[in-house]
């Protein structure tokens, strides 16, 4: 065989080679596309779960809290009507006292006059206590009731300025140290209120775990949102 044609038969299976060469990489790339869009497929329908189970939540915590709302009114009117009832007795006390007053100033001495008003203003004066101490019963209640109030789904916590960002990452950690309790998204800037989205994945009492966290210095129901005040940094 001359040289001319051991060089052509060299360069055709150098030609040969790199035809292997490049359908050997298309393959390897093919095969790695369609890895990469069946990756992509999955992470697609994980994602579609993740709404539609915050969309389960949502609506849970709606229904919960018209469930709230309507015990909340109901406690209100009957709260409003045994106030109303304490004020009418006061009042007739007050008259019936009135009246023996009225009588004794007729057929008793000034000293049984003087000792029948004292009494109807301390009887009236316990009324009134009396009436007081209902509404503290009453606010004491509905403070415990809010502190042991059931969350589940997703709730938007709201930190109130000032709030440094070493204060917020801290919050964050102790939130996910809460068991059952997911942080979903945090935004917002030093100067206005920072918002972090939450996810209970079982009812649990927010407002009172919240209250229990070393920084949190005062925590408030607000409508749907629940509003933290951190301690100041020391």
């Amino acid at each position: 065989m001359n040289e001319k044609a051991q060089e052509a038969e060299v360069k055709t299976q150098a030609v040969e080679k790199a035809e292997e060469a490049e359908a050997k990489t298309t393959r390897e790339a093919a095969q790695e596309a369609r890895r990469e869009a069946k990756e992509a497929k999955r992470a697609a329908l994980e994602a579609k779960k993740e709404v539609q189970l915050a969309a389960k939540s949502a609506k849970k915590v709606k229904k919960a809290e018209a469930r709230a709302m309507r015990r909340d009114e109901i406690i209100a009117r009957q709260e409003r009507k045994r106030i109303a009832t304490v004020d009418q007795g006061a009042k007739q006390a007050e008259a019936e006292l009135a009246k023996e007053v009225e009588l004794a100033d007729i057929e008793r001495t000034e000293k049984e006059v003087r000792e029948a008003k004292k009494k109807a203003r301390r009887e009236t004066e316990e009324a009134r206590e009396v009436e007081l101490d209902s509404k503290a019963a009453a606010k004491a209640k509905e403070a415990k009731e809010v502190s042991t109030e059931l969350y589940e789904g997703t709730i938007n916590l709201v930190l109130m300025p000032p709030a440094g960002v070493f204060q917020i990452k801290n919050l964050e950690e102790k939130l996910r140290l809460v068991q059952n309790l997911r942080v979903i998204l945090t935004g917002g800037s030093v100067d206005e209120p920072i918002g972090i989205v939450v996810l209970a994945e079982h009812p649990i009492p927010l407002i009172d775990v919240l209250s229990q966290i070393p920084i949190v210095d005062q925590v408030t129901k607000k409508g749907k949102e629940i509003q933290i005040l951190l301690k100041a940094a020391a």
